[in-house]
């Protein structure tokens, strides 16, 4: 098992301190993404993002598992790009192992396109600013 660096182990450890939601999306997405996590940022919470927490040369598993370890909710960029992606079945899969909070955010899909999250409510991309709300609010209360 690698060692970690002292700056790793103060990232990790900084994160502990802080609300996580892991976000979870296709590489085709990612403009949207930034947007979400930009969004995430500005209520306080830390986004775990793949373009800012993966480094070449990381084990993508192994990473993705130490996020979703991590994190306290994961939230799910639902769109024709990620519902045929295995990574987000995945993440989805690993996150739902560990029965945390998923909120599935649609954008030009419908949510049984994810047969994994049929159960779990759904919010549109055009409400995203009602999950914000509703993030925020378990922040400051928990």
């Amino acid at each position: 098992m690698p060692r970690l660096t002292q700056n790793r182990k103060t990232r990790i450890a900084a994160r502990r301190s802080k609300y996580v939601v892991f976000l979870s999306h296709s590489s085709r997405d990612n403009w949207i993404a930034q947007v979400m996590s930009e969004r995430i940022q500005s209520v306080g919470a830390t986004p775990w993002i793949d373009e800012k927490d993966l480094q070449g040369g990381d084990v993508l598993v192994d990473e993705i598992i130490k996020g979703i370890d991590a994190c306290d909710e994961a939230l799910v960029l639902v769109t024709p790009n990620s519902a045929t992606s295995q990574w987000v079945s995945f993440e989805i899969g690993a996150v739902r192992a560990q029965h945390k909070r998923i909120t599935p955010i649609l954008y030009s899909v419908a949510l049984e396109s994810l047969a994994t999250m049929k159960d779990v409510k759904a919010i549109e991309l055009n409400g995203f600013d009602d999950f914000v709300k509703q993030l925020k609010r378990r922040i400051t209360s928990g």
